[in-house]
Parts: C-alpha cells; sequence; structure tokens
C-alpha cells in the first residue's frame, strides 16, 4: 500500500502518535511523540465520531499508528495534509489530456 498524503505537524507544542484513532481517555495508548515541522507519510485519513484522524505509514509494520488531524469542529489543526500525487494518477492525467486533444483534433476535421 503507498502512502497518499503528507503531514506536516504545525501545531508548535507538537503531535503525539497513538496506537489506535482515539484520545488517550478512551484507551488510545501514547507511542511517542513528534515536535513541530515533523513530516509523516499517511495512508489515509478517516472520520471516527466526527474527528479525523490519520493512519500512519508507521515506524514498525507490526504496530500501527494513528494521529488526530484537527478537532471535530476544526477549531485546531494539527497538520497540513498534502496530497501525493502518485505516478498512476500523473500517468492518467496525461494519457486524459492527450485523449481530449485528439477528440477535439477529429472534431475540428469533421
Amino acid at each position: 500500500m503507498e502512502p497518499k498524503y503528507i503531514l506536516i505537524v504545525k501545531v508548535p507544542r507538537g503531535l503525539v502518535i497513538r496506537d489506535t484513532p482515539r484520545p488517550q481517555g478512551q484507551g488510545g495508548t501514547n507511542m511517542r511523540a513528534v515536535p513541530v515541522g515533523t513530516t509523516l507519510m499517511c495512508y489515509d485519513i478517516h472520520n471516527i465520531q466526527g474527528v479525523d484522524y490519520a493512519r500512519l505509514v508507521p515506524q514498525n509494520p507490526l504496530r500501527p499508528e494513528w494521529v488526530r488531524v484537527a478537532e471535530a469542529d476544526h477549531s485546531i489543526e494539527y497538520v497540513d495534509v498534502i496530497p501525493i500525487e502518485t505516478p498512476l494518477n500523473a500517468e492518467s492525467s496525461a494519457l486524459v489530456s492527450a485523449l481530449n486533444r485528439i477528440a477535439e483534433a477529429l472534431e475540428k476535421i469533421k
């Protein structure tokens, strides 16, 4: 599975990475903390009980890692989310662009 997003920690106090997408008060275990400016790779973002959590590419593949993306009301955004353009997406958009140019050329010939 390829990462889909790059996350950049933007809160001054840093960010806590947990083993599950839930706060410590609901059973989430703190695995490690990362400072502001840290770049993390993310597979997907899930909305769980109204809160966005990112499933990270873990340091240890046997232990999942999750971070909170923002508060439920988006009053605090913990990370900047940057989509990664995969080569497949780049190739398919180039193909679509080429097909559109061919279709336009055929329309002009008619």
